[in-house]
């Protein structure tokens, strides 16, 4: 039996991404997103962390910043671990494609820390558009 894990989300930046460096020399870019839902007349934001692994990570911090509004692409991944006698657990999702549909909006320094999400523009402004992931790698992608 095969399975399927793909997740397609649309959100806004809630933070600047973050570009870390694992011991083995692997870059990892992390940040979040908030999508909104609308049930009935009431409002919904739902928060998301990302991961990007790699060099296309490495690429797309120079594209992303937060407030900015963005379609993620790729799969769940659910980890656990033990703090404090605590056992915890998170479900992330590892990002494959990151396309921009907007920069982020002038500063409004309430946007997304309440979890509004900005509504979008009749035009949208032009947005520089980020690579592809097959732009990044020179070789197969490696998950």
């Amino acid at each position: 039996m095969s399975s399927i894990n793909r997740v397609m989300l649309s959100g806004n930046l809630t933070r600047d991404p973050e570009l870390q460096v694992t011991q083995g020399g692997t870059p990892v870019l992390k940040f979040g997103i908030a999508v909104g839902e609308k049930r009935g007349e009431k409002d919904y934001t739902h928060f998301f962390d990302c991961i990007v692994w790699g060099k296309y990570g490495e690429v797309m911090q120079k594209y992303l910043q937060k407030g900015q509004r963005v379609a993620v692409e790729g799969q769940l991944c659910y980890s656990t671990w033990e703090r404090d006698g605590q056992k915890r657990s998170k479900v992330e999702l590892i990002v494959r494609t990151i396309d921009t549909i907007a920069p982020a909006p002038a500063k409004d320094p309430h946007d997304y820390a309440s979890g509004q999400q900005m509504p979008i523009a009749a035009a949208p402004p032009q947005v520089p558009a980020a690579p592809r992931v097959a732009e990044v790698y020179d070789e197969d992608i490696p998950f």
